[in-house]
């Protein structure tokens, strides 16, 4: 029999797992199959995280090499399904796929960058139905070995700017574009030249937008690969100008440049840089004075090998942020780098000699993102590995009494998606900082429904909002959200909607060995002995091994008892 709105509670289990599998692959059982492929020079390819069609289940895309289709895995709920055929037909080898709604018009459109070929835009008809417009839009149709592409607001008038990063030929580089969005004629007008931002004949990677200096408009970082060609720091000093204060500010790192992630790692409310190399690794610590310093070896956060995607997220709700870094050259002596934020700012990599992150993240890897894909509210991480090796998705298995709100923002004034947003979340009396983003780091874009932790807390303060618009600064207060819930936001109009999140499963049935059941979709069922009621002590008997929370085996026809009780939502 199956067994319907009832809860599992444990009443006698086995040791717990090893402390470093406090993640799980389920890539396999959940129908993600598939690898980035031979590629034609190194970088490798993109994932997102993004709830691409709006159904309120993070979904993921992934960047492929030549001759292959972009893959895009629905999440159905309990499974994810490939998208057959393709919602767009590029055979490019991609190196960046970012869902974007560059017109606002409430969908989420597809851009695409090229390392063989031109870029190209796709506008959705509302439907999931794409269109190429990169003409229409007057993008260029001209090969630069594109890598990295980052949307932005960076003149606030509500709609999406789009500066792109090219690589150009070897040694030789070439130089950026900066497309500023006309919402008159529907166009990309390139603003290169006015805003100071071409970055010169350089090998960029990529870049992110953020508010370094605080005074509410959108700077811009360009990362650049090899030792001849420095990084590049650009101040917006409003009007549509940019000046380049790489110098100055001590962020022109000459070094082989491959990510960079905005996070404030220190809880001060200045926004920080992550840059990867290929042997080492930069964190820029902001000082607020408009200059930066390295503090990689002193708080910990060196990733000695070469390194791609460095990103950052709270992996265990207790309100700092940790670190996850995928490496080309992972093996079993120095898997990709998972770093422990202490909560002041100083990390450790405690499972750096027991395989990583699930005790076995030991395969060489490109580009990371995180979402919630069972939405839980612990963060899961997917990893589009390098070359032939498998896509992975991580299921966060960090089981504890940390709370969390999860936050979906609408612009009204702002772009429809709310990107570029700083928020400051008070709990206790406590504030942290964070920032949203189209794109943040190496070809990773993040899920758009923030999952922020509160650890042990049962309530919030306030939720400060600076929007990037006329609207400004919106401060909501903590007893309009739900805890442990979805939180709608609308500028201008706090907490429009909430949600509670769907913690006891419908279908109450486990997934054979290794997949923990309670945590997402079942294939199996288990039978009872005797009566299901409410406060009933039951036996049940396995045919198979199966796996209920991590660090709970039963094996084949041994008998384990639950206890079952009412869901609560």
């Amino acid at each position: 029999m199956t067994f319907r709105n009832i809860c599992f509670i444990i009443a006698s289990f086995l040791p717990l797992l090893i402390a470093a599998q406090i993640y799980t692959p389920q890539e396999i059982p959940l129908n993600i199959t598939g690898a980035y492929g031979t590629e034609i020079y190194q970088g490798g390819g993109s994932v997102s995280f993004i709830d691409f069609n709006d159904d309120g289940f993070d979904d993921l895309t992934f960047a492929t090499n030549a001759g292959s289709d972009v893959l895009f895995y629905e999440n159905t709920g309990d499974n994810f399904s490939l998208v057959q055929p393709s919602y767009i037909s590029n055979t490019c080898e991609a190196r960046m796929v970012v869902w974007v709604d560059y017109d606002n018009d409430g969908d989420r459109d597809i851009f695409v960058t090229c390392y063989d070929d031109v870029n190209s835009l796709y506008e959705n008809d509302g439907n999931m139905n794409f269109t190429d417009v990169s003409v229409a839009r007057g993008l260029s149709q001209i090969n630069e070995a594109t890598y990295g592409a980052s949307f932005g607001d960076y003149d606030k008038d509500g709609y999406l700017d789009l500066y792109i990063t090219n690589f150009g030929p070897l040694g030789v580089g070439a130089v950026n574009i900066f497309y500023r969005y006309n919402p008159v004629t529907n166009q990309y007008d390139d603003v290169t030249a006015t805003t100071n931002t071409s970055n010169g004949l350089r090998q960029s990677l990529g870049s992110v937008f953020f508010d370094f200096d605080q005074d509410n408009d959108l700077d811009l970082y360009v990362y650049n690969d090899r030792l001849a060609f420095e990084n590049s720091l650009y101040m917006n000093i409003g009007g549509g100008a940019f000046v380049d204060v790489s110098v100055p500010s001590g962020t022109n790192a000459a070094i082989e440049a491959m990510n960079s992630a905005v996070h404030d790692f220190n809880h001060d409310g200045l926004m920080d840089l992550y840059i990867t190399d290929g042997t080492n690794s930069i964190h820029y610590q902001n000082n607020g004075d408009n200059t930066f310093t390295d503090v990689a070896s002193s708080v910990g956060t060196i990733y000695g090998q070469f390194g791609w995607t460095g990103n950052f997220l709270d992996y265990d709700n207790d309100r700092d942020e940790d670190l996850y870094v995928t490496g080309e050259h992972a093996t079993a002596s120095e898997p990709n780098g998972f770093f422990v934020n202490d909560g002041s700012g100083n990390y450790t990599e405690p499972f750096e000699n027991t395989g990583g992150l699930n005790g076995d993240d030991i395969i060489p890897a490109v580009a990371n993102a995180s979402g919630d894909f069972n939405n839980d509210g612990r963060v899961d991480l997917a990893v589009n590995r390098f070359e032939n090796h498998n896509f992975v998705l991580y299921a966060n298995n960090n089981y504890n009494s940390n709370n969390f709100i999860k936050i979906n923002l609408e612009g009204t004034q702002s772009n429809v998606r709310g990107i570029g947003c700083v928020l400051e979340l008070t709990v206790a009396g406590v504030t942290r900082y964070y920032t949203t983003h189209s794109s943040n780091a190496y070809l990773s874009q993040a899920s758009e429904t923030m999952t922020l932790g509160i650890g042990n807390n049962t309530s919030i303060d306030q939720l400060v909002i600076h929007w990037p618009s006329i609207t400004g600064t919106e401060t909501i207060p903590g007893s309009s959200f739900l805890i442990n819930g979805l939180n709608n936001i609308q500028e201008g109009s706090g907490v429009m909607s909430t949600k509670a999140l769907k913690v006891c499963l419908g279908n109450h049935t486990v997934r054979p060995s290794p997949i923990p059941s309670q945590t997402y979709g079942a294939s199996f069922t288990l039978n009872s002995s005797s009566d299901v009621s409410l406060g009933a002590d039951v036996d049940f008997t396995s045919n198979q091994q199966i796996l209920l929370d991590p660090g709970f085996e039963v094996e084949a026809g041994s008998v384990f008892h639950a206890f079952i009780g009412p869901c609560t939502n």
